[in-house]
């Protein structure tokens, strides 16, 4: 059994375009001075230079946009034995740092997640009640806020986002996804721990199920999964997109089935010409 203390956390947040750090008191809902939290924020800009005058909060400006790309120097940077993965959207609950540390304590694993609140304190997800092991099926809906490693464990295994996948890359979703499952491949003991830990608006990026952006990202995954059963996934997706009154005619529902070809073709072949030519309504 591990012994790690509330020091040993370290909060990766991404952001962009900051020039100040007022919005971690939202975050934390509590003044800039009263947050003891180890927090290593990166924040990607071309235009602004973001400062710190604590020492347990660090700051990496990076000119390099995309999701992924943040994640993985914070990854890269961080100092402390456990991270937890935080958006700029988020309100950290009180005792969250304590949850994680006493789940890392009970168990030994590599990656645990836990569960998100909306901001109206529903849960963000029908979560289970009990600890349990995550598969490839239950890592599909894991929110960023919900993930938290062993560092050592994730740079033995070398282990990194996909920089394909996420906002400001080429396939504009489905990050967290590929992430664990990569996890997964590399037989990294993933577990759920039911408590909550964080909140979240009730709506995320990935909500906008119809639009190019999304369907391009998941035609990705259905080929990275395996190209001979993209098919089936493509006429699974276009007819869940038809049958919920997402598209209303077939001109929109051929758009969106070649769209989703598209992303398949395209995560196997690295041909980015459909990036530019889909947008992302």
């Amino acid at each position: 059994m591990s012994n790690y203390k509330n020091t040993d956390l370290e909060i990766l947040i991404a952001t962009m375009n900051r020039s100040d750090l007022s919005f971690l008191e939202m975050m934390f809902q509590q003044p800039l001075a009263a947050i003891q939290a180890s927090i290593l924020i990166v924040n990607q800009s071309t235009k602004t230079v973001l400062q710190s005058p604590y020492e347990h909060i660090r700051v990496l400006n990076s000119p390099y946009f995309g999701l992924s790309k943040s994640r993985n120097l914070a990854m890269n940077h961080a100092v402390k034995p456990l991270c937890w993965l935080l958006d700029d959207d988020c309100i950290v609950l009180n005792n969250s740092i304590d949850e994680v540390i006493a789940a890392y304590n009970l168990y030994d694993y590599d990656v645990l997640t836990f569960k998100t609140q909306t901001l109206e304190e529903n849960d963000f997800y029908n979560y289970e009640d009990q600890f349990k092991n995550h598969n490839k099926k239950s890592i599909i809906p894991i929110l960023s806020p919900e993930i938290t490693f062993n560092r050592k464990s994730i740079l033995i295994a070398g282990l990194q986002f996909d920089t394909r996948f996420g906002l400001g890359a080429q396939f504009q979703d489905s990050e967290n996804y590929v992430f664990l499952d990569s996890a997964l491949k590399k037989k990294l003991q993933i577990g759920f721990v039911p408590q909550t830990i964080v909140q979240h608006p009730a709506t995320t990026s990935s909500d906008d199920v119809a639009s190019n952006r999304v369907i391009y990202a998941r035609g990705a995954i259905a080929g990275r999964r395996n190209i001979i059963t993209a098919a089936f996934y493509q006429f699974k997706y276009v007819f869940f997109l038809w049958r919920n009154g997402h598209v209303k005619s077939f001109v929109e529902l051929w758009e969106k089935f070649m769209v989703f070809q598209h992303g398949a073709n395209d995560y196997l072949s690295g041909f980015e010409g459909h990036r530019i030519n889909h947008p992302k309504q």
